[in-house]
């Protein structure tokens, strides 16, 4: 079996098999790992969105998550979902209030003026060091001659 490429649409990475995914399915995968540990089950196998009992639950979670994805967005999603660890389904309630909050913040980052700084293309000498000689200025004054005495 081959691994998964990555791609525009699967830049997000399984957890349990590090193959190359959708955000969708990452997002499920990771509800169906925090409820097993809240369940206390252990870890999941591996694809365990293949076996029984996790296939259904699996499925459930990822068109939550692309509900959620087409109308909030991939960004706003997975950064609510990072921040509260104590949600384990894309159905809750708790997470809608949350993923608009990220989508504020968002939009606010985006619209921020970004700061322009001026570069001098041609420049023929070097900023001027302030405060004591460092170790390295007492090593290039050595290799060109200079005594600390002369400076």
């Amino acid at each position: 079996m081959t691994k998964r490429k990555r791609t525009e649409k699967s830049k997000y990475k399984h957890q349990t098999t590090g193959d190359h995914c959708t955000c969708a399915s990452y997002l499920a995968e990771m509800m169906c790992l925090r409820l097993a540990e809240y369940k206390n089950e252990g870890n999941l196998t591996y694809k365990f969105w293949n076996k029984k009992p996790w296939d259904w639950t699996f499925k459930q979670q990822m068109f939550a998550a692309n509900k959620l994805i087409k109308e909030y967005g991939e960004k706003a999603v997975v950064k609510a979902l990072v921040s509260q660890k104590s949600i384990f389904s894309l159905k809750n309630k708790r997470l809608i209030p949350e993923i608009k909050k990220q989508v504020k913040l968002i939009e606010q980052e985006e619209n921020k003026p970004s700061q322009e700084l001026d570069v001098k293309k041609e420049a023929k000498t070097r900023k001027k060091s302030y405060g004591k000689k460092s170790g390295l200025n007492k090593l290039r004054g050595l290799d060109s001659g200079k005594k600390e005495s002369e400076e």
